[in-house]
């Protein structure tokens, strides 16, 4: 008999290894860590983790969760649970309850309910808070006594509250000994989830590390085998293995069969090298294992042997030739098979009828009672094992139980798939309004509600039309009227046309003076401020505010407050105190709604107003409250934008790009992503990156031509295209470009303060004359309200003026207004220009001091392409920025010779080789030596990509 034995050995991962460790040194000494762990199914991270806390022997409390597959349950916060009841078996209920108080433990009870009676939850933002901020408390307390680490696998199965949990911890544990190794599938990194939000977020927080594991070597596999094998592997089964295992762990056990030989056979899908493992068990294991695949992630032992009827020992003896093999994995109280892939695997290759009669199995025992400590999991896997089984109405009780649970856990996306269970379950239930208390209408109204929080615009729009078609008109206007709010909120995240539509009929039927109504009317008021039409706005916001007083309603008083002070910051009225007051009341009662919104609203003043130090102090907590209170998808980018653009005038490039990403992992719909491109644009333009900006510019014409934000898509779209082309050197292009913006700058009526200065900057570096006066004529008769405007508009007059004979008084005034607004970028660029006018001027000693002080900004703020400008002009005017010793001293920019810098002007003027020869008293062959060196130098391929930089550079404006 074989006693062949399956048991991974810790094989390679040796430089993770040694950063896990100098990461919990750090740990140690009292700053948090996050370590993201990342490989492909199959890939090691848990053998990896496994090691790691082996080697800490003792040095730290290790608690671990794992996330729960979503096809199998939709249980909220599972690694957390998970985690709590690891620590209750360690420290007792009383120790853990007393480090968090009694209203903590009632917080921690909706979780653990052993843990006594739960809290009272009214609003929804309010409960998650506390929830949030109890966790918090407890793993600062258990960090005091020794550092803490949490284990949190597989997160590419978490729920939406599991990520926000971990972004919130992430930025909330600093100074705390505790440590976060979360794992994850980084193939799963690429879609449209909250996985790759929650990675992004973890991977740019303060101490985090990201570790992805990479395929093992040759070497490794070798090692890997003997640990399989209790002995050496010959050479010829480590080549078979390594060419057909690609370096996949668990492939590497997959070719190892039962007896610990190399398997001959096997096929060449992963599917079969799994189910080649499973089919070689016994067949009375192999039917145990069709009955655990479907069961979930893991499955107690009690579970297990209610479902299949059989005894204790019994089931043992069925389960050891699993065990031993390594497919399934024996865990404290129960099973799980060793890798999900395994279980996927055998749950493909069942049959209708089997997985019908596996379902009601479990649907039976289910339905009994619930899993202790696993409510919430409970009335979900019941829902979805008898969906499974064909149990309609059952299936549709319970998934009604199960989808109010999820919505009082804010699992969004979990309710609206319960609600979609009793959608399905409806037509086969006779009677199934009276079974649940409400009409199919109702049903869907509410399967809207919930994808209208999830942000999953598309699947709500279904609902909202379906339950439209079945709404009897004549009925309740109330109803009629929350469906068309609902289809207008998604409509205008979406940016589809009918929002105002929808919004006019909703006001139409809500007509009594109830919450509903004042729900429309601030819905509406927002609407008509996004689309610049602020009198309506402001009727009915003055109507919201009445309401609100009529009602005695905190949360729609402030919300008038929010929306006047934003119509008074749109029609040039200073209110920045006022959405400051504001923002402080929706903190102080916690209403998440408003609360998000006053801060979104602050924000937007502060940027407005040009307060960018504020923005960048208090702009990261607002971004962080949209993850705790379930909003980050729905508006994180709204409240991200101008925080992003916030640390990119001052400067930040790096901070505003890993503002920008946070932004663009949310997956926001098109409404958010025109502030994702539109942020992405202005970094690519700060950097200079033409290609960037003209692919982006086609990002934003892709997105649906939304009435909500046409107008200023269309002026952004121009300043892009305006700007891609210049620094193209496509200035034929670019000169008419600036004609398309002068006319739609008329036709709008006022200025968009950045399509006129770049527009203007082109017209006179294009030679229009007559179009860049027209354009400076807009700017001046156009109303400042701030000082950013004021400055604006300086630079404006004195970008005219250089069309003529350019004003260094003006430049050096609009530098020093810069400077005194903090904006590094466009006080280098004034300097540049002050330079420029001052050497023209003969005023050189002013010329040397402004063009080192722009390029000493433009290097700081990482401005690469400004900098080269101001080389540029500098070393046509024969002063050096390095060697104030030597000002007179030639110095070329780009790293080219002071004989390739003349060649280059030459170029860019269109000569030709023997022109350039003839021109410099230098034979042909020698001209085109030089130019060879310029193409290299400048990394470009052609005379005229050559001739692009130079007018990028502006090298031949001051021929």
């Amino acid at each position: 008999m074989s006693t062949f034995r399956k048991r991974a050995r810790f094989s390679g991962r040796a430089a993770e290894l040694k950063s896990m460790e100098t990461a919990f040194r750090d740990v140690s000494d009292g700053r948090q860590c996050c370590i993201l762990l990342g490989a492909e199914a199959g890939g090691g991270k848990s053998r990896l983790v496994e090691e790691f806390a082996e080697r800490l022997s003792g040095r730290a409390l290790i608690l671990k969760g794992g996330c729960i597959e979503q096809r199998e349950s939709a249980l909220p916060y599972a690694p957390i649970t998970a985690l709590l009841h690891e620590l209750v078996r360690l420290r007792g209920q009383s120790a853990v309850g007393s480090l968090v108080s009694g209203e903590g433990a009632r917080e921690l009870a909706w979780l653990l309910p052993e843990l006594g009676e739960t809290s009272e939850r009214f609003d929804a933002g309010i409960a998650r808070s506390r929830l949030f901020e109890t966790l918090r408390k407890l793993f600062e307390e258990l960090a005091r006594e020794m550092p803490l680490i949490l284990v949190i696998e597989d997160i590419h199965w978490a729920d939406q509250g599991t990520c926000d949990l971990l972004r919130f911890l992430s930025t909330r544990l600093k100074k705390t000994r505790v440590m976060l190794i979360v794992t994850y599938r980084p193939e799963e990194a690429n879609g449209p989830n909250a996985l790759r939000t929650t990675i992004v977020d973890l991977s740019l927080s303060e101490g985090s590390e990201v570790l992805k594991l990479p395929r093992l070597t040759r070497a490794e596999i070798a090692v890997q085998l003997q640990g399989l094998l209790g002995s050496p592997p010959t050479p010829a089964m480590i080549n078979s293995v390594y060419l057909r295992g690609c370096g996949i762990p668990l492939f590497t056990e997959a070719l190892i069969d039962a007896s610990g030989s190399l398997r001959t056979d096997v096929p060449g899908s992963l599917n079969d090298y799994l189910l080649r493992g499973v089919r070689d068990l016994p067949a009375s294991t192999g039917e145990l294992l069709k009955v655990l695949a479907l069961g979930g992630p893991h499955i107690t032992h009690s579970l297990l042997r209610n479902v299949t009827d059989k005894p204790d020992l019994e089931l043992a003896q069925l389960l050891r030739p699993a065990i031993s093999a390594g497919v399934v994995a024996a865990e404290r109280d129960g099973y799980a098979f060793r890798h999900a892939l395994i279980q996927d695997a055998v749950r493909s290759d069942l049959i209708a009828g089997e997985k019908v009669a596996i379902h009601r199995f479990y649907a039976d025992v289910l339905e009994r009672g619930p899993v202790p400590s696993y409510r919430i999991w409970h009335s979900v896997a019941l829902a979805r094992h008898l969906h499974g089984a064909g149990q309609a109405e059952r299936c549709l009780k319970w998934a009604w139980h199960a989808a109010a649970e999820a919505a009082a856990t804010f699992a969004y996306v979990d309710q609206m798939e319960m609600l979609k269970l009793v959608l399905a379950a409806w037509p086969e239930v006779e009677g199934a309004t009276g079974l649940i208390g409400v009409d199919h209408c109702k049903v869907l109204e509410l399967a809207a509600d919930a994808a209208c929080w999830a942000a999953e615009a598309e699947q709500g729009l279904a609902f909202v039309e379906r339950a439209l078609a079945e709404l009897d008109t004549d009925g309740d206007g109330e109803q009629l009227a929350a469906l068309l709010l609902q289809r207008a909120v998604m409509r205008q995240h979406a940016l589809l046309p009918g929002e105002i539509t929808d919004l006019e009929r909703a006001l139409d039927h809500a007509v009594r003076p109830t919450r509903l109504r004042a729900d429309a009317l601030g819905q509406f008021s927002r609407a008509l401020i996004l689309r610049r039409e602020f009198d309506r706005a402001r009727c009915l916001g003055v109507e919201l505010r009445d309401l609100a007083e009529r009602l005695d309603d905190e949360e729609y008083r402030i919300e008038a407050l929010i929306i006047a002070a934003s119509l008074d910051m749109a029609l040039n009225v200073s209110r920045i105190e006022a959405h400051r007051t504001v923002a402080m009341q929706a903190e102080q009662v916690s209403i998440g709604r408003v609360e998000i919104l006053a801060g979104a609203a602050l924000l937007q003043a502060l940027l407005d107003a040009g307060e960018y130090g504020e923005i960048i102090e208090i702009g990261p907590a607002i971004f962080a409250r949209t993850v705790e209170l379930g909003q980050a998808r729905y508006i994180g980018a709204l409240v991200g934008s101008p925080l992003c653009r916030a640390f990119l005038v001052l400067g930040r490039v790096s901070e505003a790009t890993e503002t920008c990403e946070r932004m663009a992992a949310l997956d926001p719909l098109a409404l958010g992503l025109v502030h994702v491109f539109e942020c992405q644009a202005e970094i690519a333009l700060a950097l200079g990156d033409a290609d960037r900006i003209g692919a982006l510019a086609r990002s934003l014409r892709a997105l649906p031509p939304g009435p909500q934000v046409v107008s200023r898509m269309a002026a952004n779209l121009l300043r892009f295209d305006i700007e891609s082309s210049a620094l193209s050197g496509d200035m034929d292009q670019s000169a008419l470009l600036v004609r398309f913006a002068l006319a739609h700058l008329e036709k709008r009526g006022s200025a968009s303060w950045p399509l006129l200065a770049s527009a203007i900057r082109v017209a006179v570096d294009t030679n229009q004359r007559d179009i860049a006066l027209e354009l400076a004529e807009l700017a001046a008769q156009t109303p400042c309200r701030n000082m950013v405007e004021q400055t604006e508009r300086l630079a404006i007059l004195a970008e005219m003026s250089r069309a003529t004979v350019s004003d260094l008084d003006g430049w050096a005034a609009v530098a020093q207004s810069w400077a005194g607004l903090n904006q590094p970028f466009r006080q280098a660029y004034a300097l540049m220009q002050a330079g420029a006018a001052a050497v023209n001027a003969g005023k050189r000693a002013s010329g040397v001091r402004h063009f080192r002080h722009g390029a000493k900004l433009a290097h700081s703020i990482g401005a690469r392409l400004l900098a080269n400008q101001i080389e540029a002009l500098a070393a046509k005017a024969r002063i050096n920025l390095r060697d104030e010793e030597d000002e007179e001293a030639p110095k070329a920019p780009l790293g080219l010779t002071d004989r390739e810098f003349e060649v280059l002007r030459l170029v860019a003027a269109g000569h030709s080789n023997r022109e350039i020869a003839k021109n410099l008293f230098i034979s042909s062959k020698t001209a085109s030596v030089h130019v060879s060196n310029i193409l290299s130098k400048l990394s470009v391929s052609s005379r005229g990509a050559a001739a692009a930089v130079a007018h990028r550079l502006r090298i031949i404006d001051l021929g």
